[in-house]
């Protein structure tokens, strides 16, 4: 992860590059708050069984922190620290005088402190788990006040990868919280869809009957013909009316 001076602008409109590069250094100092704050707890509450600096270095040993970022943490939880409220520390005493000389107790010293180290990285690991519950929900508040930023430039996906890309969480942490970015933004998504207005649609008009054709227009009508106008018969007056026929008469044969 580069610092946020450093991180990209690409594809982002030049009127936004201001508002986007203070987005950037907002989530990088409250990701620095947020881990500081943990450091502190985790100390107090490793105090009785490490020293505050073994403690502060087991923190960075068990939780992903960004090597661009342990150095403020470190001296933001050093600053923090309040040493008069401090715990005294109780680890196992260590041999002295003629036990030194002991094979056995050297052995069953050595075998009690390795238990008890084993137990503290155990502890640790699962304060670590609450530790990045805690550094899951700051990234699910940075990347949602990305997308809001980048509304109308960037869909929300896009705006979540491109906030998860420039700080780098882990991809567990990253999965995690795309996925609870989704879930925080999709009823103002499904809102901002209804209120869009639709498109408009016209009725159709109603078919024709599929029995008659349509008609042509005028321009390509064919003309309709002159009526031919036909000669009257020359009826002479020497012809005789024709007579109807006769009809045959049966001969009788003897």
């Amino acid at each position: 992860m580069t610092s946020p001076t450093q991180m990209s602008l690409r594809r982002i409109p030049d009127e936004l590059h201001l508002k986007v590069r203070m987005a950037y250094a907002t989530a990088w100092e409250a990701l620095i708050d947020t881990h500081a704050r943990q450091a502190v707890e985790f100390v107090c509450e490793f105090t009785q069984r490490l020293p505050p600096l073994e403690a502060l270095s087991l923190f960075f040993q068990v939780i992903a922190v960004p090597l661009a970022m342990q150095e403020a943490i470190a001296c933001r939880t050093l600053i923090t620290l309040d040493l008069e409220s401090l715990p005294p520390l109780t680890r196992p005493p260590k041999l002295t005088g003629w036990h030194r000389l002991r094979p056995d107790l050297l052995l069953e010293n050595e075998r009690r402190r390795r238990r008890y180290d084993q137990k503290t990285v155990e502890l640790a690991s699962m304060v670590g788990a609450r530790v990045a519950e805690a550094v899951i929900a700051t990234h699910v508040e940075n990347a949602v006040e990305f997308t809001r930023l980048l509304k109308g430039v960037m869909p929300v996906n896009a705006a979540t990868d491109r906030y998860l890309f420039e700080f780098a969480p882990l991809e567990s942490i990253g999965s995690m919280v795309r996925q609870r970015v989704r879930a925080r933004v999709a009823g103002a998504e499904l809102v901002a869809q209804y209120d869009e207005p639709g498109p408009a649609y016209s009725e159709p008009d109603a078919p024709e009957s599929p029995s008659a054709p349509p008609a042509p227009p005028e321009s390509e009508a064919p003309a309709a013909p002159d009526p031919v106008e036909l000669p009257a018969p020359n009826l002479s007056e020497d012809v005789p009316p024709s007579e109807e026929p006769s009809t045959p008469r049966l001969r009788i044969l003897p």
